[in-house]
């Protein structure tokens, strides 16, 4: 306690000047109370355009039941989709899927300790409906049926959650909470809860739980979107001013202790991935924003955090003997503020890597950080806010509930972007070297701090001893370490010298799509659509094929391997670090992209950096450079990573199903020490760089964004038309697909590391893709139906799962491949049942088409709701542009005309495809069973 009085000290220094008036909200923002103690927030936002998003907010989880109540909280989240006093049965989510609705993705809620959200995300053209709505959202918090029979039902899903969890990873993440909760209530309250109280509680258990923890004065309803105000306001007066309060806004208190000692942990398993270190400090919650006069603490924990992880990005490169770091202040559950560092550390080397880890650490918490440091992170902080200050581009909906989310359970105020960046430029000068090196010492308690390693059997006899962990840290404490060096020079131009400009040779004008599309002198192709979806913002990619697959395979490990060296290494004249701070604060960023198939470039930028972008594009093209030492680094880690990896059986199974479907082949084959030594060859990295951007011919580059085509096409012809236009190098490919497997083959093997069967059923062929547009589109479709069917059956009648995954995908380039998956996990004694049961359902599917009528029409209603939301972002039209030229489609209609494509699919379409994915082609059944130990979900733990 009494570091934080000190800390609070030095905070209020900082703040000394500040205001205590309380801030001011945005204009737009309606907030109230109805007399029962319910808080509602309206937020009328245009983006996107006929779409609302709305939350149920309920302070209340799983910490607040009762010994025979744990896992209650959750049961009661998910029984709110099983029936409700306007919606009996399954009825809510089949009337919210008619209007265009996908369970998951618009439909949803979560539970945790102490709190349940309850999504939904929706049209909100038809006033009806949005009254309908909130109206929906007043039945969970107060009309939940709880019928018995449906009850009943659920608990086999429950149960089949917690069994999708189980497991070494499970426990080690679980390790990790109860380590931060430290013996309180909510190490009682784990959110699954208990399956002996799942199984069998009555049903009057649940009902207490429902009536005196959905309390309206400890709810909200926020709605953000394109919305009538005044109607939202009264349909929520409508809905939930009937229900009354016992509670009063009052919840119990249960806090989280400080920890009072030092004290190490050590949790292992044969399964585990890695090693990996925590060292966690309990501190007080960080102070909600209020007022003015928090607001400078606020900003210094946000530069704090900044500084922090660009010190162990930077440290990254000077090669550390760990493979990874972090540190963070920050809170958790809303209740608790904790100092958080976690290293991955290499076995072989894992005293080095935690005594490299430590070291890093205590140069921060001793120094601080350089003026360098903490110029560059308020250069980037301070011009983000302007840029989101300045910007015509509105919030989107989804930003705008996470805002109140923050302000109702933290506490945390929600002002306009404007007020936020004038806070800022107020206050962040007083932020120095002094006062954020005074904050990480005093935050810094290494007398109350606990260690914890999770770690895998082979590795478990290199862990240091609870002495010699804590003497490593002790003893780097008093070691003598000097202040951490920051100092870069740069060049004070971008280019050296002004690219000499090539010309337009051909325009052509693409009505249907209201773009342009210009041919240089090069052989490049320029593709532009303006566009005021996303105002100030230019978004730019370019492609050619080739890529990976189009390399000799000699070549294939070096390629895997060229594009993040050369990203790494600088350009031109720019050391890595020199570019990083010539663009720090700027809103350009660009990434130079190879892909099996293809090569590109993906970049961003506002209206007022666009030169930059296009000088930083030409930069890194005409002058990729290779930095040694940071080649060297990257194959001695992937060397590394390699040699020490935990191999164990269930890694060892989907290697073999990978294999036996993609076959075994250069591309395929993994990557090991002996061919990383042999093919990652420095002398090969920036020739097969330039090999894949060596001419601008054949490249399409596709720009969509808020200017004219008269203001971007100066930097076309200079920085696009200077590009070389030599003929191309690696045009062609190399590598193909192999065949498929041509029979029904299985992989079942009893290796996995905890109770639960994975199952994988794969369908692929090479049969030939004449549209591809029209292929996905089927695909999705079809997987949207065979998902909902098999939850409906699996899930809900036979209650033997909890989710299943379907995905259905197609590829043309290099050559032709269809390929669907459907995933669950169960008991292992339900595997053949649910197989069979599976394609049992898939035959009907295909051999009955009159009954997928019904959901044929939501699927299609979501689509077209996607789509109508999808058109209003720019990202729609620059993936829409290349992916079309990429797969040489002949029309623009998929992008332009897709609610009348849309409308073509029928019933029999997606029967027919069913037949043609699914049971036409061979199957590989991949089942990976629990090893038949009696412990294989049990942890290890030494203290």
């Amino acid at each position: 306690m009494r570091n934080f009085i000190l800390l609070f000290i030095i905070l209020l220094v900082s703040s000394v000047f500040s205001s205590a008036q309380e801030l001011k909200p945005p204009k737009k923002l309606v907030k109230g109370t109805l007399d029962n103690g319910l808080t509602y927030y309206i937020y009328p936002n245009k983006k996107p355009e006929g779409e609302a998003v709305y939350r149920l907010f309920i302070k209340s989880g799983s910490l607040f039941e009762t010994e025979e109540q744990r896992g209650l909280a959750h049961f009661l989240e998910h029984m709110a989709f099983n029936g409700t006093r306007h919606f009996p049965g399954n009825s809510l989510t089949a009337f919210l899927e008619s209007k265009g609705a996908k369970f998951g993705a618009d439909l949803n809620a979560h539970t945790s300790m102490n709190e349940t959200v309850y999504k939904l995300q929706l049209p909100s053209t038809d006033p009806a409906f949005v009254d309908s709505t909130i109206m929906i959202l007043a039945d969970w918090a107060g009309g939940l049926l709880l019928d018995s029979t449906e009850v009943e039902d659920e608990r086999g899903v429950i149960l089949s959650e917690w069994l999708l969890k189980v497991g070494p990873k499970y426990e080690a993440q679980n390790a990790f909470l109860l380590e931060l909760l430290n013996n309180s209530r909510y190490s009682r309250r784990l959110t699954i809860g208990d399956t002996a109280v799942i199984k069998n509680f009555p049903l009057e258990d649940l009902q207490a739980y429902y009536q005196k923890w959905y309390d309206p004065s400890i709810m909200a309803v926020a709605v953000a979107g394109d919305v009538d105000v005044a109607k939202v306001k009264k349909s929520i007066k409508k809905y939930f001013s009937h229900m009354s309060s016992s509670l009063n806004g009052v919840l119990p208190k249960h806090p989280i202790s400080d920890y009072d000692k030092v004290e190490v942990k050590t949790v292992s398993h044969e399964s585990l991935d890695g090693v990996e270190l925590n060292v966690i400090q309990l501190l007080e919650q960080p102070v909600a924003v209020t007022t003015e006069k928090e607001y400078p603490a606020y900003l210094q924990r946000t530069l704090l955090n900044q500084l922090i992880k660009a010190r162990f990005a930077e440290r990254s490169f000077s090669n550390p003997a760990y493979k990874d770091a972090s540190y963070s202040y920050s809170s958790f559950l809303n209740t608790k503020g904790a100092l958080l560092g976690s290293v991955e550390l290499t076995p072989t080397k894992i005293k080095a890597g935690i005594i490299d880890f430590a070291s890093a650490s205590e140069q921060m918490f001793r120094y601080g950080f350089t003026s360098g440091e903490i110029r560059k992170a308020k250069t980037i902080y301070i011009n983000g806010l302007k840029r989101k200050a300045e910007s015509k581009k509105p919030s989107l909906s989804s930003a705008l509930v996470n805002e109140i989310y923050s302000e109702f359970y933290v506490g945390n105020k929600i002002v306009s972007a404007k007020d936020e960046y004038k806070l800022a430029l107020k206050y962040i000068d007083a932020i120095d070297s002094l006062k954020l090196c005074n904050q990480l010492q005093h935050l810094h308690t290494p007398h109350k701090t606990h260690y914890l390693i999770t770690t895998f059997d082979k590795a478990k006899d290199e862990i240091p001893s609870e002495t010699a962990l804590i003497s490593i840290f002790d003893s780097i404490r008093t070691s003598n370490i000097q202040p951490y060096q920051y100092a870069v020079e740069m060049p004070e131009s971008l280019l050296p010298k002004e690219p000499l400009a090539g010309k337009i040779v051909k325009t052509k004008r693409l009505e249907e799509i209201d773009a342009d599309q210009l041919t240089l002198s090069n052989g490049a192709v320029v593709t532009f659509k303006s566009s005021s979806l996303s105002p100030d913002d230019i978004l730019l990619s370019a492609f050619r094929k080739g890529g990976l697959y189009a390399l000799d395979s000699v070549d294939y490990v070096s390629g895997l391997y060229t594009g993040s060296i050369v990203g790494l290494s600088g350009a031109g004249d720019f050391s890595r670090q020199e570019l990083s701070r010539y663009l720090a604060g700027s809103s350009v960023s660009s990434r130079f992209i190879i892909e099996k198939s293809r090569v590109g470039i993906g970049a961003k930028s506002n209206i007022e950096d666009l030169e930059l972008l296009f000088q930083l594009l030409y930069l890194k093209w005409t002058s990729p450079r290779i930095d040694t030492a940071i080649f060297e680094q990257t194959k001695s880690k992937a060397i590394e990573t390699y040699q020490t990896r935990n191999e164990t059986p269930t890694t060892r199974f989907y290697e073999d199903f990978s294999l036996l479907l993609n076959g075994d082949n250069y591309t395929t084959r993994t990557v090991t020490d002996t061919r990383l030594e042999k093919e990652l060859q420095l002398n090969r990295i920036l020739p097969l760089f330039q090999s894949h951007y060596n001419s601008a011919q054949g490249f399409h580059f596709v720009f969509v964004g808020d200017c004219s085509l008269k203001e971007i096409k100066p930097y076309i012809e200079k920085y696009i038309g200077s590009l070389p236009g030599d003929t191309p190098e690696n045009n062609g490919y190399q590598y193909t697909y192999s065949e498929t497997v041509a029979n029904d083959t299985s992989l079942i093997q009893n290796v996995g590391d905890n109770a639960k069967s994975t199952v994988s059923l794969m369908f692929q062929s090479n049969k030939k893709i004449d549209d591809y547009n029209h292929t996905q589109l089927l695909n999705d479709m079809t997987e949207e139906i065979v998902r909902a069917r098999l939850l409906e059956v699996l899930r809900e009648k036979m209650g033997m799962i909890y989710s299943v995954g379907v995905q259905m995908s197609q590829t043309k380039h290099p050559s032709d491949l269809r390929r669907t998956s459907i995933r669950f996990s169960c008991k292992p004694e339900d595997v053949d049942t649910l197989i069979a049961t599976t394609m049992e359902q898939l035959k009907l599917l295909a051999q009955n088409p009159e009954n997928l009528g019904l959901k044929l029409a939501d699927v299609k209603q979501n689509q077209l709701k996607d789509w109508q939301l999808d058109k209003q972002r720019i990202t729609y039209w620059s993936g829409g542009i290349r992916n079309k030229l990429f797969n040489n489609e002949n029309s623009w209609e998929y992008l332009t005309g897709f609610d009348r494509i849309i409308e073509q699919i029928t019933v029999d379409s997606i029967s027919e495809n069913i037949q043609r994915e699914l049971l036409q082609v061979p199957m590989v059944k991949a089942v990976l069973n629990p090893a038949p130990t009696p412990d294989n979900n049990e942890m290890q733990s030494i203290n």
